[in-house]
């Protein structure tokens, strides 16, 4: 017999896991799947019985009105109407069913011509939901008072803990390489403290984040929860319930495992969205079981918006600051130069002042095929095979023309290049075009900084072998893992690349003046000599 085939294991399997259309929930809540027009029944959580106090059972075709009463349909229905697409949902807090006594809180919305109901027990008959706003008010005025990435950071943390009670919050943030860094933390005393340390991209798989990127808020009661299955089995024809906007949706069991392996019983992930990318997340955790009742989740989420709004302005607040800082200091240079004195010659007596600038270790000019440098930079023959590099000369690394006039930064020369002898001095470059002549740059350079990068665990996931085949399993243990780096210098930042953009349109602006005054000279000087010529 041949033996069954089994897939290559790698991290693009957890990414293909459709963990959508799970065709099941978490089990603090119920859920109907209702047809968007006649509102009959398609499909229900093997527990909407138990939570709607309807104790017949539910079948397809089946009128909702026959399990939640004619007023609590009405009311259903048009909080469905108000809502837009899965983004935009319908709210109804403290809803009194027809068979059932316990008031519930709804959230209804309409996504791929299907109507998702899920009913979660009300607290206190909805009254906190005044509690909630009041509360976000208060919280959204305290981080309106940061200015600053890194205090505005902290003081997210801390508030989110203190509105939402968990035992630990981080603010955990997206890195250029898809990996995560802890850049703030609030926690109860006696746990172990992950500020600082690195989580590794495929923690978080690309389908997950798409899903963090349509929902903003993701909470999981209990990381240890049996599912609960929707039935009917999937009709012939349909395609499975997509869950990507509902509160309930199952998650993936590796993910359940992975925060258990934490010491995580319950979580909840608000997302921190910047120019409607995924920047981060305010993660949340706690040791031991945990809902937070839905007026306090739509507050965290409506906090998570307005952090992720001032996020935002504080990026754009130290990008302003960068700019001005890059054009004070071209102004100082030009205003230094005699009137004879060209802009190349003036910027290559003034090459030390780029050093302190940007930070970095070196600076060179390459311009009219001449090279001048300072502080640590390459020599004359490695400067000329960079520049050829970026200049898309070399055969084996073309580049477009596009690319060829915009900016360029590696913090891994070597790597990024695959060009050899730079060593340790240089190993990170950022090259500025100053014109449109492909070999025209203003070249910064980062030395090499060994460092060690702290994993929240070893970063690598382990292959168990299965019945049905090899999966990646989550790590077990979190204890700090130390990985050294080296050949990598310091990485550009968007600070950097901010006052890099500021120096390119500063130097490019001034030498198109330059071109066109000179070009405007020679038609003067032309004109002069024809007159010249005429009276002679």
């Amino acid at each position: 017999m041949t033996p069954p085939h089994r897939t290559t294991v790698d991290l693009t399997n957890c990414d293909r896991e459709p963990i959508q259309i799970p065709g099941s929930i978490q089990p603090h809540g119920a859920m109907l799947v209702a047809h968007p027009d006649s509102f009959e029944i398609l499909y229900a959580s093997t527990n909407a019985g138990d939570v709607t106090g309807f104790d017949e059972p539910i079948v397809r075709g089946m009128p909702l009105t026959a399990v939640i009463g004619e007023r609590a349909a009405h009311d259903i229905r048009n909080a469905c109407a108000k809502s837009g697409g899965g983004e935009i949902a319908g709210v109804e807090l403290g809803l009194t069913l027809g068979h059932s006594t316990r008031p519930v809180d709804v959230i209804v919305h309409r996504y791929k011509d299907r109507v998702i109901i899920e009913f979660e027990p009300s607290i206190e008959g909805g009254k906190t939901a005044k509690d909630a706003l009041d509360l976000t008010q208060t919280l959204v005025r305290r981080i309106g008072m940061e200015t600053e990435l890194a205090s505005l950071a902290k003081a997210g943390a801390r508030l989110v803990r203190t509105m939402l009670g968990y035992d630990r919050v981080m603010i955990y943030q997206f890195l250029h390489n898809g990996a995560g860094r802890v850049i703030a933390e609030a926690k109860r005393a006696g746990l172990q403290s992950f500020m600082g340390q690195h989580f590794p991209a495929s923690d978080i798989p690309v389908q997950a984040r798409r899903l963090y990127q349509l929902n903003a808020i993701r909470m999981i009661g209990d990381s240890s929860y049996t599912p609960v299955p929707l039935v009917p089995a999937v009709a012939p024809g349909e395609q499975p319930i997509d869950m990507s906007f509902a509160q309930l949706r199952s998650v993936s069991p590796i993910h359940c495992e992975y925060l258990q392996n934490m010491g995580v019983h319950a979580s909840m992930s608000i997302s921190i969205l910047v120019d409607g990318e995924l920047w981060g997340l305010i993660s949340c955790h706690h040791d031991s079981p945990r809902i937070v009742p839905l007026p306090l989740r739509i507050g965290a989420e409506l906090f998570g918006n307005y952090f992720s709004l001032q996020v935002s302005v504080a990026q754009r607040r130290a990008y302003i600051v960068a700019s001005g800082l890059a054009r004070e200091r071209l102004d100082h240079i030009l205003s230094s130069l005699s009137v004879d004195d060209s802009l190349l010659d003036g910027l290559r007596d003034h090459l030390d002042q780029f050093v302190e600038l940007f930070d970095c270790d070196g600076v060179g000019l390459w311009a009219e095929d001449r090279w001048a440098a300072s502080g640590m930079a390459p020599s004359d023959e490695e400067a000329l095979q960079l520049v050829r590099y970026l200049a898309g000369e070399e055969q084996e690394h073309p580049r477009t023309e596009a690319s060829r006039t915009n900016l360029w930064h590696t913090a891994d020369l070597t790597s990024a290049t695959k060009l050899g002898g730079f060593g340790a001095r240089v190993a990170g470059v950022m090259a500025i075009p100053l014109t449109s002549t492909p070999r025209d740059y203003l070249l910064i350079f980062r030395s090499e900084e060994a460092h060690k990068i702290e994993w929240a665990g070893e970063p690598v996931k382990q292959v168990l072998s299965t019945p049905n085949g090899d999966r990646l399993t989550p790590r077990g243990s979190f204890d700090t893992w130390r990985e050294d780096v080296r050949g990598q210098s310091r990485p550009w930042v968007e600070t950097d690349l901010s006052t890099a953009e500021t120096v390119r349109t500063y130097l490019r602006d001034v030498f198109l003046k330059q071109t066109e005054i000179t070009a405007e000279e020679r038609g003067k000087l032309e004109h002069r000599r024809r007159i010249a010529r005429r009276s002679g």
